[in-house]
């Protein structure tokens, strides 16, 4: 019975992957409806972007910092209900937003919400489990985010369809986004199921913990870095699919593919993960994206955008979980928030200079050399990554 019980899950890991999917559906309503909002209110386009990158910007940089407030006061639970409640507090003043500054506001509010519940929440999964099942509990998590991710969209798109011959466009995106508010407000309902709890690896674990400022880490902070280079925004993606003859009106479908197979894959690929591994496991991820970037590239039938959407949504399963899975592997309890927040934070500032050098090399030169130079980057992460495992070895041989 003993042995079953450290298997299971949870109520902390259910709890908050029910957090997460209500909380994913109801931003997944609202978010890609916010060009479409703008540009209903008379906004130009190139306002989306100071939007976007002042959001994300500000969330890249905050996860760092309340990741590690979250480490120093040892708390966790205060941050996750703090962040998903700013997040669904911000979201009603969609409803009355009359201006391009407003909806700055409130994406800034929802990002900062984000940046304070990520590394608290994910700190707080690794610590309520056994750790064999680490990958399964993380992959349990990231599938349960990807459901929301699916259903928002839909619902969104329902809501619009619905409204769209009684009242005027703007006024449907705002009922839409009012309605967002509901599956916001579940999620908070959710959090009082989670509790505060000590790490099982107070028990011996038989993977050598590095600590944060270790050189394993450090190194493995690195590769992200570089593969973020080559992992641009997904709209290329979508331009890519453009290109080659899917029509706007299947982009969606194309979407949806993605993201079942990501919530089909994560926590399979995680389950997996506890058993041969973490390490080989991101070593092939590294090289897997390389290659299906490499086939985006080569891609020139319309057909060939289903297989490897659904391709890519594999590689989804094979590394956000499986990455946050073996940080709890080798960070000590104890730092283990601020190790997540400085991940989260690697990847975000990473990723605007890898969409803008994305977008020159696809303008100057085409998609494949553009999706080739992701590729490259790709393999230089992996490289790095083989570095950290190298030097992780060495320093457990040197002990």
């Amino acid at each position: 019975m003993q042995n079953k019980e450290k298997h299971k899950l949870g109520r902390n890991v259910i709890s908050l992957g029910m957090v997460s999917l209500f909380t994913d559906l109801s931003s997944q309503m609202v978010y890609p409806l916010i060009p479409s909002f703008l540009s209903a209110m008379g906004v130009p386009p190139s306002y989306l972007g100071v939007i976007e990158g002042v959001a994300e910007s500000t969330a890249s940089l905050l996860r760092t910092v309340f990741g590690r407030l979250s480490d120093k006061l040892k708390k966790r639970k205060i941050f996750i209900l703090f962040g998903y409640g700013l997040s669904a507090i911000s979201r009603p003043f969609f409803y009355i937003a009359s201006s391009w500054f407003t909806v700055l506001t409130i994406r800034f509010a929802d990002r900062v919400g984000k940046a304070a519940r990520t590394p608290a929440r994910d700190a707080l999964i690794s610590a309520s489990i056994h750790p064999s099942i680490k990958g399964k509990a993380f992959g349990f998590h990231r599938a349960m985010d990807r459901i929301g991710a699916i259903l928002g969209p839909l619902l969104a798109m329902l809501i619009l369809n619905l409204l769209s011959d009684s009242i005027t466009e703007l006024k449907a995106l705002r009922i839409t986004f009012l309605i967002s508010v509901i599956p916001a407000f579940i999620a908070l309902f959710f959090i009082r199921f989670a509790q505060e709890v000590r790490s099982e690896t107070t028990i011996q674990s038989s993977i050598h913990k590095s600590g944060i400022l270790s050189t394993p880490f450090i190194l493995f902070l690195i590769a992200n870095a570089f593969f973020t280079l080559g992992n641009s925004s997904n709209a290329f993606l979508i331009l890519k699919a453009q290109e080659v003859g899917i029509t706007t009106v299947f982009v969606p479908a194309l979407w949806i593919v993605y993201n079942t197979v990501c919530t089909i894959s994560s926590p399979i690929l995680g389950s997996l993960s506890d058993k041969i591994g973490r390490k080989p496991i991101i070593g092939f991820s590294f090289i897997y994206y390389a290659f299906i970037y490499i086939l985006f590239g080569f891609a020139s039938k319309t057909w060939m955008m289903w297989v490897l959407f659904a391709a890519y949504g594999i590689f989804y399963g094979l590394s956000e979980g499986v990455f946050r899975a073996y940080i709890a592997d080798i960070v000590e309890e104890e730092n283990r928030a601020t190790a997540y927040g400085l991940l989260n934070t690697i990847i975000g500032v990473f990723l605007l200079p890898a969409s803008v050098l994305m977008g020159v090399v696809w303008t100057k030169f085409n998609s494949q050399i553009a999706f080739f130079m992701g590729a490259g980057f790709g393999i230089i992460g992996f490289l790095t990554y083989l570095v950290s495992l190298l030097t992780a070895h060495n320093i457990r041989k040197s002990e």
